[in-house]
C-alpha cells in the first residue's frame, strides 16, 4: 500500500468519525426539543418557572429577553449581537447572561451583559445559544433554541411583542427562517 493511499484512508475514517459525532449531537438536540414536552430531558422545565432576580423585569418593563450565551460559541456572537443592535424597546429588557465576557463587547447597545455563574446555571439547558422570555411577573413564557438558520429579528420580535397584549404562547418553539 502506497503512502498517498494510506493517508487518503486515514483522512475517509477521520471523516466518517467527525460526521458520526455531528450527526450524534444534532439527534441528541432534536430529542431534548421532542422530550421536553414529556419532561424527559434530564433538565427542569424552564416555562412557567420564576426566573433569577438578576434577569428580572424592572419597573415599567413588560418583558425581558434573555440569552443564555457561551464565549466559545461563534453561533452565540451573532446572537449578542442581535440583541444588542436591535431597535429600542423601552418596555422591554435584553439580557445576555454569559459564562465569560470575552468577545462580546459592544459599546453603548441595548443589552445588557451579565456573567452570573448562578443564574446562568439555573436557565442553561444543555445548549446555547438559547432565547427565553420572561414576563412582568418575572415567570419564563417562553424558550427557544437557536439554531444558524434562526431568523433572530422575528425571534426577538416576536418575543417582545407577544407581551404587548395579554396572550402568551407559552413553550412554543423556534421561529426559523
Amino acid at each position: 500500500m502506497s503512502v498517498a493511499l494510506a493517508l487518503a484512508l486515514l483522512a475517509l475514517l477521520v471523516a466518517l468519525f467527525a460526521l458520526a459525532a455531528v450527526v450524534a449531537v444534532y439527534a441528541r438536540l432534536r430529542l431534548l426539543e421532542a422530550g421536553r414536552a414529556a419532561e424527559l430531558s434530564g433538565y427542569a422545565t424552564l416555562v412557567g418557572r420564576p426566573a433569577p432576580a438578576v434577569v428580572r423585569p424592572r419597573a415599567g418593563q413588560r418583558v425581558v429577553v434573555v440569552a443564555v450565551l457561551d464565549a466559545d460559541c461563534p453561533l452565540c456572537h451573532g446572537v449578542w449581537d442581535a440583541l444588542a443592535t436591535g431597535d429600542e424597546d423601552p418596555a422591554a429588557r435584553f439580557v445576555a447572561l454569559v459564562d465569560r465576557p470575552e468577545g462580546f463587547a459592544h459599546p453603548d447597545g441595548r443589552a445588557e451583559l451579565l456573567v452570573d455563574v448562578d443564574a446562568r446555571a439555573d436557565l442553561f439547558e444543555g445548549y446555547s445559544p438559547t432565547l427565553l422570555a420572561i414576563d412582568a411577573a418575572g415567570v419564563v413564557t417562553h424558550r427557544s433554541f437557536v439554531y444558524a438558520d434562526t431568523d433572530l429579528r422575528a425571534l426577538v420580535r416576536d418575543l417582545t411583542q407577544q407581551h404587548a397584549g395579554s396572550h402568551h404562547s407559552r413553550g412554543r418553539e423556534v421561529t426559523r427562517a
